[in-house]
C-alpha cells in the first residue's frame, strides 16, 4: 500500500520489518581486515534472517569463515564482481567495499536498481593515480551512503559520510597467564611493523621466557625476519604467517602490541579488546578511538616506550587483567557486532526507502 511522505504508515512499518536480500561486494582474492569485516558482518546479517550473498575475497578463507546460509561469489576481478551483482538482480540494497567493488556496483546499475552503500575503509580520496581518481568520481555519484569505519576516516575522506565504527563478537576474557605478545597485522610499510620488532628487542622479554607471535604477511616479512636475527632475538620470535583462527591465538596470548601510526580502525586490536587482552598501541588515528585511555598508547614510531610499557605489563599479571578488563568493557559498550549490525540495518532500509521514493 502507497504512503505518503507525510503519513509513512503501514508501508513504512512493513519496510522496517522485512527480511532483507544484501548483497556484500568487494573485489579481491586476498584476506585482510575488510574481508574479515565481511565475513563477520555477513554472517551477524544471515543470523537475523536475511538473504545475504557476498562477492569477492579469498575463495578457501571466505567459504570457511562464512555461514552456511551466506551464499559466496568468488571475484578477483571488477568484470567477476559485475558480473556477480548482475546475477543477483532484485537485491534490496548493495554494500560495495573498496573503490573497485564501487565500480563494479556502478556497472551493474543499470541492470541492477538496488540502491548502494560504500564503506570507506581507509582515508583519503577514492582510487590510486589519476585514472582511478577521475573514474571513482564518476562511479561515486552512484552511492547513496559513505560509512566511515572511524571518525578519523571520517575526517580524511571528501564529502559526507555515516560513523558506523566496526563490532566483533563478545568473547570470554583470556586468562593472560601464556608468556605471550602477539603482533596481528600485515607486514607492510603502513603498519610500521618494524617499531614492534624493535621494540620487542629493548624489552628484553625473550630472555624473560616470553615470546612474540607476528601473525601477518606482507613485503616486508624477510626484512624483518632479518631484523629480528640483527637485534639478536630470533630464538624468541615467531613469524606466524596467516593464522585462520585468530581468536585461538588472542586467547592465549597477554599483550597485543600494535605499532601501525594511522590505523584507519584497526578490527585486530578491537578483537584483542573483545578478549581482554591488554593493547599496546601508537597514539595514532583510530587507536585514539578504540584503544582510547583505556589502554596503553605510546607516540608513534617511539620504540622505547613501547618497550617500557611492555616490560612493565609482563611483569605484572594483576595490572594485565585490569587493562584488559577495561577494555573488554570498552568493546562491548562501542564496538559489539550487534549495536553495529543494527546500525546498518537502520541504514538499509533508509537507502531502501529512499530509493522507493524516488522511482515512483
Amino acid at each position: 500500500m502507497a504512503s505518503t511522505d507525510d503519513e509513512p504508515g503501514a508501508e513504512a512499518e512493513a519496510t522496517d520489518l522485512a527480511r532483507l536480500s544484501v548483497i556484500q561486494a568487494v573485489r579481491s582474492d586476498g584476506f585482510a581486515g575488510v574481508e574479515r569485516y565481511i565475513c563477520e558482518t555477513a554472517n551477524g546479517l544471515a543470523g537475523r534472517g536475511h538473504r545475504v550473498v557476498v562477492v569477492g575475497g579469498d575463495p578457501t578463507r571466505m567459504r570457511h569463515e562464512l555461514c552456511d546460509e551466506v551464499l559466496h561469489h568468488p571475484a578477483s576481478s571488477i568484470s567477476q564482481v559485475t558480473r556477480a551483482l548482475l546475477g543477483h538482480r532484485g537485491a534490496d540494497v548493495i554494500h560495495a567495499h573498496m573503490t573497485a567493488a564501487e565500480g563494479a556496483a556502478w556497472l551493474a546499475r543499470p541492470l541492477q536498481r538496488a540502491p548502494i552503500v560504500a564503506t570507506r575503509h581507509f582515508p583519503g580520496g577514492r582510487g590510486t593515480g589519476s585514472p582511478a581518481r577521475l573514474l571513482a568520481r564518476m562511479t561515486s555519484r552512484a552511492i547513496c551512503r559513505d560509512i566511515a569505519i572511524s571518525q578519523f576516516v571520517a575526517d580524511g575522506i571528501d564529502g559526507p559520510s555515516v560513523l558506523i565504527p566496526n563490532g566483533v563478537p563478545d568473547q570470554a576474557q583470556a586468562t593472560l597467564e601464556s608468556p605471550t605478545v602477539v603482533m596481528l597485522q600485515r607486514l607492510t610499510t603502513e603498519k610500521d611493523p618494524g617499531v614492534g620488532i624493535r621494540a620487542w628487542a629493548s624489552s628484553s622479554l625473550g630472555s624473560r621466557g616470553w615470546r612474540l607471535v607476528v601473525a601477518g604477511v606482507g613485503d616486508l616479512r624477510p626484512s624483518l625476519i632479518d631484523l629480528v636475527h640483527d637485534l639478536g632475538v630470533g630464538s624468541s620470535v615467531e613469524f606466524a604467517g596467516l593464522v585462520s583462527d585468530t581468536d585461538r591465538l588472542l586467547d592465549g596470548s597477554s599483550m597485543l602490541l600494535a605499532p601501525a601510526p594511522a590505523e584507519p580502525f584497526g578490527l585486530s586490536v578491537v578483537e584483542a579488546m573483545s578478549h581482554g587482552v591488554p593493547v599496546i598501541a601508537a597514539g595514532g588515528g583510530a587507536h585514539v578511538e578504540t584503544v582510547g585511555e583505556d589502554g596503553i598508547l605510546f607516540d608513534p614510531g617511539d620504540a622505547e616506550a613501547a618497550a617500557n610499557a611492555l616490560a612493565a605489563l609482563a611483569g605484572d599479571r594483576a595490572r594485565r587483567l585490569r587493562i584488559g578488563g577495561r577494555l573488554r568493557d570498552r568493546q562491548r559498550r562501542l564496538f559489539a557486532l550487534p549495536h553495529h549490525l543494527d546500525r546498518l540495518e537502520l541504514l538499509y532500509r533508509e537507502v531502501i526507502r529512499e530509493s522507493a521514493r524516488r522511482t515512483r
